[in-house]
């Protein structure tokens, strides 16, 4: 009796395992395409927002040939012959948004492209990458190019990916024990094949990151330059500024970086290794007190005049700024994310309140984000270049909207509406050099187009009144675009995709590794 019990279990077990099995290897539904993918489109009675003047061109019709832009003429078409016709109804026109810091993933077709197109993003500075030409988990640069070559022809609804970015850099820890050596730049030899290695798979921007000796980044900005490559990503901890311009990378991440440079306290904090603890709400605190508006004011022109830009992702600040807030922690939005990322979220906001007060008994983190967009309005004034980005998927970020959240809080900040939207429409076209094809709705660029109801330079929350988009030529309107928020809200609740996420994460080696780092 006992066995026949046990061989029962035994066997229910079995056929468990197996449907699990079954249900992480089945192949993921691709989201909604195109409404109409016709080679010519024209678009009539629109009013096109000029992103470099902030001047709008009234009741235009914008003609499409082949995913270019080809003529703008005054509204009222009377032939479209071999077109196929649009009324934009008197609605305006901006170019496609970027979001300048991203982390795509293996699922991201299911989970996040859709949402960006439904906002209007169109261009993804992806921040993140692999070590190797594989991962179970992360995006990697093939995945990318294959995913922008099918968005070009409307075989998928994916944004585009001009740029291709490498792992985050950090020091060697970071690395698993059978990948190769050279990944952990112990040496000015490591470096120059770790920068031959990350040309050969396509990458064309190094990611730095914090752990980063100031050896093992002069090592890296020397071989970089060397090969013609760019430098991106966090200022190291132990690495100046000067010598971050010095070193000429590109762009530098997040809303902390002025917070520290700024304090004389995070000064001597940073001839310091960073370790776990180094920074809690106290110091925090003293790093407020401690600022330096002169030292802010030199630091900010020198990174203008060495055209050093800057993606504030204010967002990563609000987390700690609105961890106690239950309108925050309630966001509906949350029905976008798969169960097992609302749960880190969650307690990562938990981890934040917890953490959140100084010995008075006083929020730290409201300050600070308070600060990041008094120090994001000085530095615009004085020249410092902006990247619009969000971090996504960081905790309560949210793919596409959370585009215009970050745009709102720079204008709560008190950058103009034009201001806040060339930080992710003309600027990063032209970081990207990409300003020949993107960046402003004119003849002869590509046709990454948003159509909103109202006029975002009133007011910056008109870009969230989606009415349609043109994604290289093909066109999705507003119903298509709903209908992709509704495919990735199912994706999200999906067993099949949560244990695909669950499974593709303790697959991969470099999330292992990271995560134990």
């Amino acid at each position: 009796m006992l066995r026949s019990i046990l061989l029962s279990i035994a066997l229910l077990l079995c056929l468990l395992l197996f449907g699990i099995a079954v249900l992480i290897l089945s192949p993921m539904p691709d989201p909604p395409g195109p409404t109409d993918s016709h080679p010519r489109i024209v678009l009539d009675h629109v009013h096109i927002i000029d992103t470099q003047s902030g001047q709008v061109q009234r009741d235009r019709a914008i003609w499409i040939n082949q995913g270019r832009i080809e003529q703008i003429t005054t509204a009222g078409v009377r032939s479209a012959e071999g077109y196929h016709y649009m009324s934009g109804n008197g609605h305006y026109v901006v170019p496609g948004l970027w979001d300048n810091h991203s982390h795509s993933l293996k699922l991201s077709p299911q989970l996040h492209h859709p949402l960006y197109l439904a906002h209007g993003v169109t261009y993804l500075r992806d921040m993140s990458g692999c070590m190797t030409g594989t991962d179970s988990l992360l995006a990697c640069v093939a995945d990318r190019q294959r995913w922008t070559q099918q968005a070009q022809s409307g075989a998928r609804s994916s944004p585009l990916y001009p740029k291709q970015s490498s792992f985050a850099i950090n020091g060697g820890a970071e690395v698993p024990a059978d990948f190769p050596a050279f990944l952990r730049l112990q040496n000015a030899a490591d470096a120059i094949a770790l920068v031959r290695h990350y040309q050969a798979h396509g990458v064309d921007t190094l990611k730095t990151y914090e752990l980063l000796s100031p050896q093992q980044y002069q090592w890296l900005s020397q071989a970089a330059a060397s090969a013609g490559m760019q430098l991106a990503g966090h200022q190291p901890w132990r690495v100046t500024l000067a010598d971050l311009i010095q070193a000429r990378q590109q762009s530098v991440e997040h809303g902390r970086l002025f917070l520290f440079e700024c304090s004389a306290v995070a000064m001597q904090l940073k001839q310091q290794p960073m370790r776990a603890g180094l920074i809690n709400s106290d110091v925090w605190r003293q790093i407020l007190q401690s600022q330096d508006p002169t030292l802010c004011q030199q630091k900010m022109a020198a990174m203008a005049k060495a055209r050093v830009w800057w993606s504030p992702t204010l967002l990563t600040l609000q987390l700690g700024a609105r961890a106690a807030d239950p309108a925050f922690r309630q966001d509906p939005r949350l029905a976008q994310v798969p169960w097992l990322l609302r749960k880190l979220w969650q307690a990562d906001a938990d981890s934040m309140q917890r953490r959140g007060l100084d010995q008075q008994g006083r929020p730290v983190h409201a300050d600070l984000l308070a600060l990041a967009q008094q120090q994001l309005r000085q530095a615009v004034a004085l020249g410092v270049p902006i990247l619009a980005g969000t971090d996504t998927p960081d905790s309560f970020v949210f793919a596409g909207s959370g585009l215009i959240d970050e745009l709102e809080l720079y204008t709560k900040a008190g950058l103009t509406p034009l201001q806040a939207l060339q930080s992710a429409t003309w600027w990063p076209a032209q970081y990207a050099g990409a300003a020949a094809y993107a960046g402003t709705v004119e003849v002869g660029k590509d046709a990454n187009l948003l159509l909103i109801a109202d006029n975002p330079l009133q007011q910056i929350q008109a870009l969230r009144q989606v009415e349609g988009l043109v994604l290289a030529g093909h066109w999705y309107n507003k119903t298509r675009l709903n209908a992709l928020q509704t495919f990735s809200t199912e994706q999200a609740s999906s067993i099949v995709l949560n244990l695909q996420l669950l499974w593709s994460a303790l697959q991969s080696e470099q999330f292992r590794q990271q995560f134990a780092d």
